[in-house]
C-alpha cells in the first residue's frame, strides 16, 4: 500500500484543563477551537507513531495519509455496510471541518519489519504529543517522524502491505470517496488524493460485541415474540444477565428476565453454503426481518446499538427505561471472519464490531 506523510494539526494541550471534556466536545466544536488558538500546525510533513496504553497493555500504529487509489482499487477492503443518516451527517461535519479530524483506522496482517523499525524509532525518540485520558484511563503518544531518510524507509517498509482492511471508518471512508469524485475533497494543489489514516497490525486491535437495542412491543406481544423466536431458536432462561458464550447464540433481555437463544439446526443449515455465516445475519433475517417486519436495518430507527466494550449494563439500562424495547446480545466478530467477509467482496452488517483501541477525535488532524 501506498503511504504518504502529511503536514498535521494537533491540540495544544498545555492550554487544555480538562483533557477528557476538550476531546468529548471536539467533534462538534473543533473550528471554535482551532480559531481559538487550542491547535497549532506541524512546521513540516511527517509520519507519526501513536502508541495507546489501555487495559494494561500498550498498542502502536502508524498515523499517515494513504493513496486513495488503494480505497478504490480495494488493496484497503471494506466489510461493512454504512447506515445513509450517519453519511450524510459526516458529509455536513467534514464540509463544515474542511478537515479529517479523525484518521480511518486501518488493520494489516503483522510484518515483522514494520514492527522492529517502529520498536527501534520509539526506544531513540521522544514523543512530541501525549495525551493522558483519565475518564477511560488510558495515554496517548505521539512520535514525530519526519527525516527524509526514516520516511523513505517507511514508505518502502508499507508497499510491502499488499492488502489492508478498514477497522473502523466506513462513513468517513464512503463519505469522502464521494467528495472525491465529485472533485470536492480538494487542496489548495487541486483533488487531493491521499486520506488520513491509522494504520495498525491486527496484533495491535481488539474485537468486541456490538449489540441491539430494539423497539419490539408496539408491534408484537411478549408470548407471540417467545413463541415465534422458539421456531428458529433453542429458547432457555438465564439465572443472571450474560452474553453469548459462543458463536451461533444470541442472549435477549426483556421484562427483567434474560434469555439464551441458540439457533436451530435448520437454520444453520440455510447458511451451509455462505462463505462466512454471521450471527448478526441471522439477527436481522429471521429475527428483525420475519418477525419483526424491520426490511433494512440501514434506515430503521427502531434499532439502536450499544458498543460492548461498555459491559452489559448499558443495554440493560436501555431496556429497563422503555417497556417495548428489547435488547440482543452478539458473539463478537473474529479477525479471521472479517477478513474473510472483506475478501469475498461481502459487508458485514452495520455495527458488527467495535474495535479497540480508538483513536480520539482531534488528537491528529489534517487539513482538505
Amino acid at each position: 500500500m501506498k503511504i504518504y506523510p502529511f503536514q498535521a494539526i494537533y491540540p495544544e494541550l498545555e492550554l487544555i484543563t480538562s483533557v477528557d471534556s476538550f476531546f468529548k466536545s471536539v467533534k462538534h466544536q473543533f473550528e471554535k477551537y482551532r480559531k481559538t488558538g487550542f491547535f497549532k500546525r506541524a512546521a513540516q510533513e511527517a509520519f507519526y507513531i501513536h502508541e495507546i496504553t489501555k487495559f494494561g497493555r500498550v498498542y502502536r500504529g502508524v498515523i499517515a495519509t494513504s493513496d486513495i487509489q488503494d480505497f478504490l482499487t480495494n488493496k484497503i477492503l471494506v466489510h461493512e455496510n454504512t447506515l445513509a443518516a450517519k453519511q450524510q451527517t459526516m458529509m455536513e461535519l467534514l464540509l463544515d471541518r474542511k478537515a479529517m479530524i479523525k484518521p480511518i483506522l486501518v488493520g494489516y496482517d503483522n510484518h515483522t519489519k514494520i514492527d522492529q523499525y517502529l520498536d527501534q524509532y520509539v526506544k531513540n525518540n521522544k514523543p512530541v504529543v501525549v495525551g493522558e485520558f483519565e475518564d477511560s484511563n488510558e495515554q496517548h503518544r505521539f512520535f514525530e517522524m519526519a527525516d527524509g531518510d526514516e520516511i523513505l524507509k517507511l514508505t518502502n517498509l508499507f508497499n510491502g502491505v499488499k492488502k489492508s482492511y478498514i477497522a473502523d471508518g466506513h462513513h468517513r471512508r464512503s463519505t469522502i470517496l464521494h467528495l472525491y469524485k465529485s472533485k470536492k475533497f480538494r487542496s489548495d494543489n487541486g483533488v487531493r488524493q491521499s486520506l488520513l489514516t491509522a494504520l495498525f497490525p491486527f496484533s495491535d486491535l481488539e474485537i468486541y460485541d456490538f449489540n441491539r437495542v430494539a423497539t419490539v412491543f408496539d408491534v408484537i406481544s411478549r408470548n407471540e415474540l417467545l413463541v415465534r423466536l422458539s421456531k428458529v431458536c433453542k429458547l432457555k432462561i438465564l439465572k443472571q444477565p450474560r452474553k453469548p458464550k459462543s458463536k451461533f447464540e444470541i442472549t435477549m433481555f426483556f421484562d427483567g428476565e434474560w434469555f439464551s437463544l441458540k439457533w436451530k439446526k435448520k437454520v444453520l443449515q440455510t447458511c451451509k453454503k455462505n462463505k462466512v455465516t454471521l450471527d448478526a445475519d441471522l439477527l436481522n433475517q429471521y429475527v428483525f426481518r420475519d418477525i419483526l417486519a424491520i426490511e433494512d436495518v440501514k434506515i430503521s430507527d427502531r434499532i439502536k446499538y450499544h458498543e460492548g466494550v461498555n459491559g452489559i449494563d448499558n443495554v440493560i439500562n436501555a431496556v429497563n427505561n422503555d417497556p417495548k424495547k428489547v435488547a440482543f446480545c452478539v458473539y463478537p466478530v473474529t479477525i479471521d471472519e472479517l477478513k474473510k467477509v472483506a475478501d469475498n467482496k461481502l459487508d458485514l452488517p452495520p455495527k458488527s464490531t467495535w474495535f479497540e483501541p480508538r483513536i480520539k477525535n482531534g488528537m491528529i488532524s489534517e487539513d482538505f
